[in-house]
Parts: C-alpha cells; structure tokens; sequence
C-alpha cells in the first residue's frame, strides 16, 4: 500500500510541481513515512519519477488499445469523433494522469527527454494505427474520399492534440464541446470534399 500511495502522491506532486520542484521529503511527508522509507521500494527521485511516467503512459496505451476494440460496429465517421469525445472523456476521469503526462511531453526534464520522447513514439505508433485503419475505413466506406492517408491521419492527430490543449484552456466545458464540435465538422468536411 506505501508503494501504491507514494506513486499516486508522486504523480500528483510531479505534475503540479515540475520534476525540480517536487522533493522526496514532500513526497512523504504526504504519505506519511519519513524520506529514507521511499529507497526501501525506489533507488532514488528519477526511478520513482520515471516509474510514475511508464505506468502512466501504459495507462494511456491502454486507452488507446480500447479505442480500436470499441470502433467495430460505428462508421469511419462517429469512430472519428468517438475518440475525440472519449479522450476528453479521458481527461474529465483522469486529471491527474493527463496533467502529469501533457506536462512532461511538453517540458521534459532535459535528462529525461530522450526517454520520455521514445515511451511518446509507443503512444503515438498505437494512436496512429487506430486512426489509419478508421481512414481506410472510411475511403472503404466512401464516405471519405480517395486521399493520402497520411495527410488524413497527420491531421487527425493535430486535431486530437489540438482539442486536449483546449480541453486545459477553457473552464466551460460547453465552450470546450463547442470548438471540439466545429473542429471536427471542419476536418470532416475536409476529409470529404
């Protein structure tokens, strides 16, 4: 139970704090055990930061992963802005994670870059599949006309990295919804003119 409560609580301070701005000491304080109790299970500040970074990039994964086994039986269309509502979804459920993993995608412990952008790569391979076989789908379907699917697939992404910067912008969640909204109908229209 330490183990589990020192990665929450970690996860929580990192992602508030910054990696520099986040102490050992503070850290268990919080959970309630001096510093020397956090080496018995972590070698010291990175493992555990980085330990928290991997389990939450496999919750992500995992995300992903159900996002293809969820899109059998809809359209290329609402599979599309399935996922965008689902990773808001995401957010709304999982703040902690999602302030934790934006945070360090962006700014990155310059120490840590190179392993942090290699476990995105992971992410973004997996994301990058669901969406392209969704595209093909949709030009399959012919609701998406005959197109790169690169192109279509590049910009979908945008789109999704676009709307989860958002969705940390406004406080309105009708005001987030309706730029999500018309974001979408404006790729879609893209997708099929």
């Amino acid at each position: 139970m330490t183990k589990n409560k020192l990665k929450e609580v970690a996860m929580r301070l990192f992602g508030e704090k910054g990696y520099d701005g986040t102490a050992l000491s503070e850290i268990a304080k919080e959970v309630g055990v001096k510093t020397p109790a956090i080496y018995f299970f972590y070698e010291n500040k990175e493992d555990l930061f980085m330990t928290v970074f991997k389990e939450a990039m496999e919750f992500y994964n995992l995300f992903i992963q159900e996002l293809s086994e969820d899109q059998a039986e809809l359209n290329a269309k609402d599979s599309l802005y399935r996922i965008l509502i689902r990773q808001h979804h995401f957010y709304q459920k999982n703040p902690e994670y999602s302030l934790f993993v934006l945070r360090y995608m962006l700014f990155p412990p310059s120490f840590l870059k190179e392993t942090i952008e290699k476990a995105f790569l992971h992410s973004d391979v997996l994301l990058t599949k669901v969406i392209e076989a969704l595209i093909v789908q949709g030009i399959q379907e012919g609701t998406i006309r005959e197109q790169s699917v690169e192109f279509l697939v590049d910009a979908f992404l945008n789109l999704l990295d676009g709307s989860c910067m958002q969705y940390f912008y406004y406080p309105s969640t009708e005001l987030y919804e309706r730029k999500l909204n018309n974001a979408f109908a404006m790729y879609w229209n893209g997708a099929c003119s």
